[in-house]
């Protein structure tokens, strides 16, 4: 780091004694006045920091790697160009003040320059290079390792969470970490190498000439090694996570950006590894990184074009053998890959943010099939599923209510679906949603029920309205009586907390039975149909009505015995 320096040297190049300039400085006593004999001296010493150099007349002309301002001491009256390598210049026969004056400002002008000259490239807190010099030193590097035919790899280090600690300790703490690896960086790397800070908690490094691939890892795991020991935060230490990732020149990027890039793209697979990490780019996870960024701007597009659609499957009551209602099930027809179920898509939207904007579209969606059927005078309830993100959005409720005034439909008719997991979350949140939505006379369901952690307290504190049993618990209802037992004792706790209980993934008439015996009160699968476009769904729901239910009522007294093995005991 740049620590400012007053004048501290004035080394005087001159061939004339007799002006006594030398003696008026030394009288002064403000700095130390050293007379050279020659370049090859005054260089050597105004190499010490604080150094000014006064030039007489017989010694130009300046070399270039002198490292001090240079003034020219003249004995011309008449005002002439400065020399080449001259900041300023003085008249011999001023007044000592006037001399010093003329030293300190050249002394302070050096001072400022080199300051913005630092400021341009290197990074105030740590002293490593910027972003922008590490780039222009790898740009040199990548040009002397293909003359030389000699190996380079870019490393890109970044800690994992350190926001974490900006947030709980403070950023005095979090700018003393990054010190502290900076300079452990620096501590185990060589002269030859480069370190620079290249984000908040991100640096990079150059590795020139490590000859083969067993030197390159000796490198990485020193790097590992060092980063994997305590940071000293005051009193405390502190152990942080960190990512490496490396890309190798030429096979991994012949630019100084797709260098970069692809280091970065080791560091996310870094990530995936717990502790202190590191990754070799892989092309092959490029492609598949380079396919999701096209597949989430076709996501997006896929927004705004009309290419999503809202398919239902419908539930059917087991007492009546009525169809009573229909989830709603997103659907992308996208134009070259075709057909695309929800778990190709949604994954990506929950990772990218977009389930909300899809989430609102719908709802949307929703209420206007909702309010197509009531106006065919067809009852039926309406269910979506909702993403937990768009359920703590804060402009559900009253984007909701902007629809269901929109289209006059029947907020009671309309039933949105929770995960367990989901409700899980921040419970009080989820409870004071779910009850701003309830007064408006919207329905709940718990969807996935049994593959989460909720408690029977927690359950009866909410305001659902059914429970639906994952799919995997009625598979192997028919053949296995540990899951008739497990799914008998979910109804029956459903029941006691007053709710009704849907099974999901009915396949076969035998699994319906079955469910039947065990007081299921509605089913919905493949059995009854699959999720059907809106339009093929009014007229399934037509003919359904026409002979269907009949088919689905309870069966009598004869096959109830035969299927007396489905009983719970």
């Amino acid at each position: 780091m740049y620590i400012e320096r007053s004048l501290q040297r004035i080394v005087v190049l001159d061939g004339y004694s007799e002006d006594g300039v030398v003696e008026r400085l030394r009288q002064a006593a403000v700095a130390a006045v050293i007379l050279a004999s020659d370049w090859h001296h005054a260089l050597t010493l105004a190499a010490e920091p604080g150094s000014v150099v006064l030039l007489g007349d017989l010694f130009f002309p300046v070399p270039e790697q002198c490292p001090a301002p240079v003034v020219h001491l003249t004995r011309q009256t008449d005002s002439e160009p400065l020399p080449a390598g001259v900041v300023d210049s003085i008249h011999c026969e001023v007044g000592v003040t006037e001399l010093l004056r003329c030293l300190r400002y050249a002394h302070d002008r050096q001072q400022m320059l080199s300051a913005l000259a630092r400021a341009a490239t290197d990074d105030p807190l740590t002293g490593c290079i910027n972003r922008q010099m590490l780039q222009d030193r790898l740009k040199h590097s990548m040009q002397r390792a293909l003359r030389a035919n000699q190996p380079l790899a870019v490393m890109v280090l970044d800690l994992d969470n350190f926001s974490h600690v900006n947030d709980t300790l403070g950023h005095a703490a979090g700018d003393a970490i990054i010190r502290q690896v900076a300079d452990r960086l620096r501590g185990v790397l060589r002269a030859t190498d480069t370190v620079g800070r290249i984000g908040s908690d991100e640096f990079s490094v150059i590795v020139e000439e490590y000859l083969n691939a067993a030197n390159l890892m000796h490198i990485v795991k020193k790097i590992v090694a060092t980063l994997s020991e305590p940071f000293g935060v005051g009193s405390d230490s502190l152990l942080l996570g960190s990512s490496l990732g490396i890309a190798t020149y030429p096979e991994a990027g012949q630019s100084v950006d797709s260098l970069l890039l692809h280091a970065s793209v080791a560091v996310q697979q870094a990530k995936d590894q717990p502790g202190c990490s590191y990754h070799f780019y892989d092309e092959r996870i490029n492609r598949q990184a380079n396919t999701q960024i096209e597949f989430e701007a076709q996501l997006r597009e896929a927004l705004h074009s009309n290419e999503l659609e809202l398919h239902y499957q419908p539930r059917v009551d087991l007492r009546s053998g009525k169809i009573v209602g229909v989830e709603g099930l997103i659907r992308w027809r996208h134009p070259v890959r075709g057909f695309l179920a929800p778990d190709e898509f949604i994954p990506l939207a929950e990772e990218t943010g977009l389930i909300i904007p899809m989430g609102y579209w719908v709802i949307a969606r929703a209420c206007h099939d909702l309010r197509t059927l009531q106006r065919r005078g067809i009852a039926l309830n309406v269910a979506v599923n909702m993403s937990f993100r768009q359920f703590l959005d804060s402009r559900l409720l009253p984007t909701v209510q902007r629809l269901i005034q929109k289209t006059g439909i029947d907020p009671r008719m309309l039933e949105f679906e929770l995960t367990e997991t989901a409700v899980m979350q921040h419970p009080e949140q989820v409870q004071q949603t779910m009850a701003g939505m309830t007064r408006q006379g919207l329905r709940f369901s718990l969807d996935d029920f049994g593959t989460g952690f909720s408690s029977f307290v927690h359950l009866h504190s909410l305001p659902i309205n059914l429970l639906k049993l994952d799919r995997s618990f009625v598979r192997g209802i028919v053949d296995c009586p540990a899951d008739r037992k497990l799914v008998a004792a979910m109804i029956e706790m459903g029941h006691s907390l007053g709710l009704e209980v849907v099974a999901e993934g009915v396949e076969a008439r035998a699994q319906m039975e079955c469910l039947r015996e065990l007081g299921c009160d509605q089913i919905q699968g493949f059995f009854i149909s699959p999720a059907l476009p809106f339009v093929e769904l009014c007229y399934f729901v037509d003919a359904y009505s026409m002979g269907r239910e009949d088919a689905l009522r309870p069966p009598e007294k004869k096959l109830v015995a035969q299927l007396a093995g489905c009983r719970s005991n």
